[in-house]
């Protein structure tokens, strides 16, 4: 099955068990006896019973060296071997869960606004040494832990030192700022001052549209990178390269769609990865398995997802069909802590809760009416306990009181994360017209929070911006 890797704990207990000293007895040692009594001589046979002797030590040894190793290269994991994560036989288990169970830390990060630094839809934030990059599909903006403008690095265009068609940023290891745009890689100062541009790096070949879609830099000079496998032929699923472009580390691809044209979209372009405890995690959209970044550079399976039944099938990935995209179960991001993974699965039409009147469709005019905020549950798995939970939803019409962790603590908006900080904080990115609504709403006013204090604190906050403003980071801290 694509994406389910075998434990190989299991396949060497077995090579193990098939070489038992009673199956070499009961199998060479007879044989022997038979060929005795047709006078065969017994000097050959000496000599035949010898080898297969020294053949099964060696698979006993074999054997046992390849779990050694495996069980090292696990250590990471808690019980050594891969996690299987069963999906369909845990989606009933909808639960109300309260931040206050996981963290007392909440702050709220104002971005500030000015015309030249308004984003049309905040695409993503990274956070480094008390810094904050924050991004659309047209600039990157920095700003201080407190939200306050710091630079703006670059700018859109095509002119020398100018990106367009922006794709990822991150900051390097020298504080550097690094940003694609379109193909290229473009090398900025924390002033936001252009220091270098390195050419149509990310394009794999000038044949088809495969080509490094998302990325992360990480050691000392290098980006581990997505393969957007847009003809399905792709024979790497993700490369490490320099910002030279040279490539040090290829991942194979084993899943191959012979597409009649190339599919150019967010599923084939969309991985997700992440750093946590100093270590690098990657997971495409269409694989089922997490894998862990090792110190030699190789991809090992860490977790599996078993959809069953609501697993996207392989035919999806050929011919996709968005009205076909609902009947499934999808798994985008895996947030981690210490003790949990995060988990952001969009449930389609499996998503339990509605509106309670219903919306103008935005993106068909004179369609149906729309009946969901979001189709997004989030999940928790216990690394500990090994359960898996998912955040029971909320019949409401306020769209940041139906999903994600119940705020028992200001009574904010149900936190979703959105981006990991460091290993114990995460953001989720809140749009200012929406906060200032959910302040005003009932699900705001009519809860008593377990810090009043805090309530208010967020209320003067809502007061404090109009609808017209950058968005309100919300960070969360966890338990350690």
């Amino acid at each position: 099955m694509p994406g389910l890797y075998p434990d190989a704990t299991f396949l060497v207990t077995a090579s193990i068990r098939s070489a038992t000293p009673t199956n070499f007895i009961a199998g060479p040692l007879g044989k022997m006896r038979a060929r005795l009594q047709k006078g065969i001589p017994i000097n050959f046979l000496s000599k035949v019973v010898k080898c297969i002797y020294m053949i099964f030590l060696s698979r006993i040894t074999v054997s046992i060296l390849l779990l050694l190793s495996y069980s090292c290269t696990y250590e990471y994991n808690n019980n050594n071997k891969i996690q299987l994560l069963d999906v369909e036989s845990n989606i009933d288990k909808m639960e109300v869960v309260n931040l206050s169970q996981f963290s007392n830390d909440i702050k709220y990060v104002p971005l500030e606004t000015a015309p030249n630094i308004f984003f049309q839809g905040l695409w993503e934030c990274i956070f480094s040494d008390g810094l904050i990059l924050a991004r659309d599909l047209n600039k990157c903006i920095l700003f201080d832990h407190n939200g306050k403008f710091k630079a703006r690095i670059g700018k859109n265009g095509r002119g020398p030192g100018e990106y367009y068609n922006l794709k990822c940023a991150d900051f390097g290891a020298d504080s550097n700022i690094f940003i694609q745009g379109n193909m290229s890689l473009y090398e900025y100062d924390l002033n936001g001052s252009f220091i270098k541009q390195y050419e149509n790096i990310f394009r794999l070949d000038n044949d088809t549209y495969n080509a490094l879609a998302r990325w992360i830099f990480f050691g000392d000079s290098l980006f581990l990178g997505h393969v957007a496998n847009s003809n399905g032929l792709s024979e790497d699923k993700a490369l490490i390269i320099n910002k030279y472009g040279d490539i040090e580390t290829h991942f194979k691809n084993h899943i191959f769609q012979n597409r009649e044209r190339p599919t150019i979209g967010f599923f084939e372009d969309f991985a997700h990865i992440i750093k946590f405890d100093e270590k690098v995690f990657y997971k495409e959209f269409f694989n089922d398995t997490i894998f862990l970044l090792d110190d030699n550079l190789k991809f090992l399976p860490l977790y599996v997802f078993r959809f069953g039944k609501y697993k996207l099938p392989s035919s999806f990935r050929l011919n996709i069909n968005p009205e076909d995209y609902i009947n499934y179960i999808k798994l985008w991001e895996v947030f981690q802590t210490k003790d949990f993974l995060l988990l952001r699965f969009d449930f389609g039409k499996w998503f339990p809760a509605k509106r309670l009147t219903p919306k103008p469709n935005p993106y068909v005019i004179g369609g149906n009416p729309k009946w969901t905020n979001t189709i997004e549950v989030l999940g928790i798995f216990n690394k500990n306990t090994k359960e898996l939970i998912f955040c029971k939803p909320t019949n409401t019409d306020n769209p940041l009181f139906t999903s994600g962790l119940y705020n028992d603590i200001d009574c904010g908006p149900r936190f979703f994360p959105s981006e990991q900080v460091n290993d114990s904080t995460m953001v989720m990115k809140i749009d200012a017209k929406k906060l200032k609504e959910h302040i005003a709403s009932d699900d705001f006013k009519n809860i008593n929070p377990k810090y009043p204090e805090k309530k208010k604190q967020l209320e003067e906050l809502a007061g404090r911006l109009t609808e017209y403003d950058n968005p309100v980071l919300m960070l969360v801290t966890f338990n350690k």
